[in-house]
């Protein structure tokens, strides 16, 4: 019974677990992070090391770390991956992706990329975290979740450089996870999707303005919209505003370290639900650009706000 009692928790926590797909609010500066058919637009490689700590001051609060990479290996093609280790009290998921992008030319001024991405999922108990009477326990000797497959699929349409609007379909298949302490109980990957859509304002030489809307969506749940207003200064300096639903409202800054290396760090505050009654939600990001050359090509600055010569 108690083996039960303590399983049934463990499931309902993965159902709940960082609503699946994990949220992040560097998105803005990094859309592959959302959809795979983002992969690859700038020449080079991109690597990015980020964290995100939930909910700061409230105990078992999930957290992310990611490392990520790109290249575009042509005009046409791009690939990526990405590894994340996500959790959320005794309960972590590593998660390990490859993605793969395809540009075709509509006309001079428009363009759509195709996405896909493909990977691997396991979940473990982080028994360091535990406090319990017998340690043998069954549940506390077996990992919760076994290794599952899924997949994602994005499309992203440009329109000369500034308007870009993108759909990515991440936990496609919808796969279905053994769960090894409960019976014949099953963990399901909910289908959801990311639609979004950013103008780029030039304001002046120095300046760009980047407006973003997105709308979250999971199967059988209500949708999440989030609404980002973000400004770049002479490539060099950039920073934001954003709002989600359920009252949370985003600050973001960044900057040029080095010629290669920038950093870029949010801050998310609720005033209502678990996130009101905690320091809030913190997140960092190192970015390293890999480019032999200063070149950037067309894609570029959707989101960032450099554009192509």
């Amino acid at each position: 019974m108690k083996n039960l009692f303590l399983g049934i928790i463990i499931l309902i926590s993965f159902s709940a677990f960082s609503q699946q797909v994990p949220i992040s609010a560097m998105y803005p500066y990094n859309t592959s992070f959302i959809n795979p058919a983002e992969v690859g637009t700038k020449k080079g490689t991109q690597v990015q090391l980020g964290h995100r700590q939930q909910w700061v001051g409230f105990v078992g609060s999930p957290n992310t770390t990611f490392l990520s990479a790109q290249r575009q290996l042509n005009s046409k093609m791009g690939i990526g991956g990405n590894v994340s280790l996500d959790k959320i009290a005794f309960i972590q998921r590593i998660n390990a992706n490859a993605s793969y992008s395809y540009k075709l030319h509509i006309d001079n001024k428009s363009k759509i990329r195709f996405g896909l991405s493909a990977g691997i999922m396991k979940g473990t108990l982080d028994l360091s975290t535990i406090q319990a009477d017998d340690m043998s326990d069954i549940v506390l000797t077996s990992a919760p979740l076994k290794m599952t497959f899924d997949a994602a699929f994005g499309m992203a349409y440009t329109f000369d450089r500034d308007l870009n609007i993108g759909i990515a379909l991440p936990q496609l298949l919808g796969t279905k996870a053994t769960v090894d302490i409960i019976d014949g109980s099953k963990y399901n990957l909910v289908r959801h999707s990311n639609v979004y859509i950013s103008y780029k304002l030039k304001v002046d030489e120095q300046f760009e303005f980047i407006p973003l809307v997105m709308i979250r969506n999971a199967q059988k749940k209500n949708s999440q919209v989030e609404v980002f207003g973000n400004v770049k200064y002479n490539n060099k300096l950039w920073g934001g505003i954003g709002h989600r639903s359920n009252s949370v409202f985003i600050l973001n800054m960044g900057m040029q370290l080095k010629d290669k290396l920038s950093l870029t760090y949010a801050f998310e505050f609720s005033s209502s639900g678990v996130g009101s009654n905690t320091s809030g939600t913190h997140e960092i990001m190192l970015s390293l650009n890999l480019n032999k050359a200063p070149e950037v090509p067309e894609e570029e600055g959707r989101f960032t706000g450099r554009r192509a010569n």
